[in-house]
C-alpha cells in the first residue's frame, strides 16, 4: 500500500470507528433475537461486541477495499488490519477515540505500547476532566496484542482495569460472521449475566446504559422490569423508580432513536430467549449494584 493509499485507509478508519461509536451501540440482547429469536434486531438498537466489530470491518472494506482480520479471545473479536509498518486495530465495545496505530519503529524491547482516550469522559472532584483510557501492548516476537480498558472511577479517583483481551495471530475467526451452531452456546455462557444496552450519545457523548440482570430473575418476564438498573456517564447505578433511572432510559432511548417502551421489552424479551435457551443447572454471577 502506498502513502495515499494509507493515509485514505486511516481517515476510513477513523471516521467508521466513530459512525459505530455513536451509530451502534453495544447491545448484549441483539443476538439473542437473532440466533435464538425469530428476527434479527433493528440495527440503531446496536449489536454485542463481536457484532460492532463486524460492522466496522465491513464498512471500512466498502469504502476502502481493505479487509480486517479477526482474532478472537474467548467471546470477543476485534477487527486488526497489518501494514508493513504496524497494526491498526478497531475494537469498538472498548469505546477508545481513536483507532489503535501501533508502528514497530516505535518498539522498546520488542515491545509496541499505545494509550489512548477511551469514552467514557468522566469528571473528577475537582471538575477536572478524567477520560477512560485504551492501552494497547504489541509483543513483536508472538505477534499478540493485548488491550486493557482502563475507566476511570469516581469513586476509586484514578482508572481502573475494567476488562482485557489478548489477541494471537493464531486465534482467528474464519468466517464472519460466524455459524449459529457456534454462536448459540456463546450466548448463554456463564459470563453472559445481564443483558444490557449502552449508548454513547451522538451529540453529547455521555455515555447511558439500561441494565437487565440475568440472575435471580422471577418467573414472570413482566416482573422483570423492577429488577433493571441503568448507569450514567460517571457510572452511577440508578434502580428502577429512581427518578435517576428515568432520566438515564430517556438518554439511552434518544440515543437509539426508539420510544422508551421499546427499548425496555427488547431486554425483557432477550431475557425471556435467555430463560429458555439457557442449559439446566446454569449458574450466573449476580450484577453489581455499586457505584463505578
Amino acid at each position: 500500500m502506498n502513502a495515499v493509499g494509507a493515509a485514505v485507509l486511516s481517515e476510513v478508519q477513523k471516521e467508521v470507528l466513530d459512525e459505530v461509536l455513536v451509530g451502534v451501540p453495544y447491545n448484549s440482547a441483539s443476538q439473542f433475537h437473532e440466533y435464538f429469536g425469530t428476527r434479527a434486531a433493528p440495527p440503531r438498537f446496536g449489536q454485542s461486541c463481536a457484532w460492532q466489530s463486524f460492522t466496522a470491518g465491513r464498512l471500512v472494506a466498502e469504502r476502502s477495499g481493505i479487509t480486517a482480520e479477526y482474532p478472537i479471545d474467548g467471546r470477543h473479536v476485534a477487527a486488526v488490519y497489518r501494514r508493513a509498518e504496524g497494526l491498526d486495530i478497531l475494537d469498538p465495545y472498548l469505546l477508545h477515540a481513536e483507532p489503535l496505530r501501533l508502528d514497530r519503529a516505535a518498539a522498546t524491547d520488542g515491545v509496541v505500547q499505545l494509550t489512548v482516550d477511551a469514552y467514557p469522559f468522566r469528571v473528577k472532584k475537582d471538575g477536572s476532566p478524567a477520560p477512560s483510557r485504551v492501552r494497547a501492548t504489541w509483543t513483536l516476537d508472538d505477534d499478540a496484542v493485548r488491550l486493557d480498558y482502563l475507566r476511570y472511577s469516581p469513586r476509586r479517583g484514578h482508572n481502573i482495569a475494567s476488562r482485557s483481551f489478548v489477541l494471537r495471530p493464531e486465534s482467528q475467526l474464519e468466517t464472519v460472521p460466524p455459524a449459529a451452531d457456534w454462536v448459540r452456546p456463546l450466548l448463554v455462557h456463564p459470563e453472559q449475566h445481564s443483558v444490557s444496552v449502552r449508548v454513547l450519545h451522538p451529540v453529547t457523548r455521555q455515555m447511558a446504559e439500561l441494565v437487565l440482570p440475568l440472575a435471580g430473575r422471577p418467573a414472570g418476564v413482566a416482573e422483570d422490569s423492577l429488577l433493571m438498573l441503568t448507569k450514567d456517564n460517571q457510572g452511577a447505578v440508578a434502580t428502577h423508580g429512581d427518578t435517576r433511572f428515568r432520566r438515564d432510559l430517556e438518554v439511552v432511548a434518544d440515543a437509539v432513536g426508539a420510544p422508551q417502551d421499546d427499548v425496555v421489552a427488547f431486554l425483557l424479551e432477550a431475557a425471556a430467549i435467555h430463560r429458555a435457551a439457557a442449559p439446566a443447572g446454569l449458574v450466573l454471577a449476580p450484577y453489581s449494584l455499586e457505584d463505578e
